[in-house]
């Protein structure tokens, strides 16, 4: 069974990395003329999702336990 710490982990991660190249993906798009920017586009979101898939693969090396922080907690009250 996988564990939900690292799931939660793992969700962060790809979140981050995901916004990192996208940024990344609007400087260049700005930057380039757009032949340019289409090859660069694919190299880009092939590194990020790389980065993405190798951390995911070291994280398995690691025992992780999430500790929720005061704003992460989301009270439900009954009606």
């Amino acid at each position: 069974m996988v564990d939900k710490n690292r799931k939660h982990l793992e969700s962060v991660v790809r979140k981050e990395v995901t916004k990192l190249f996208e940024s990344n993906l609007d400087y260049t798009q700005v930057a380039c003329p757009p032949e340019t920017f289409k090859a660069l586009r694919s190299k880009i979101l092939r590194s990020g999702n790389d980065c993405i898939r190798a951390i995911n693969a070291r994280l398995s090396d690691y025992e992780i336990k999430y500790i929720a922080r005061a704003e992460d907690v989301i009270q439900v009250c009954k009606k």
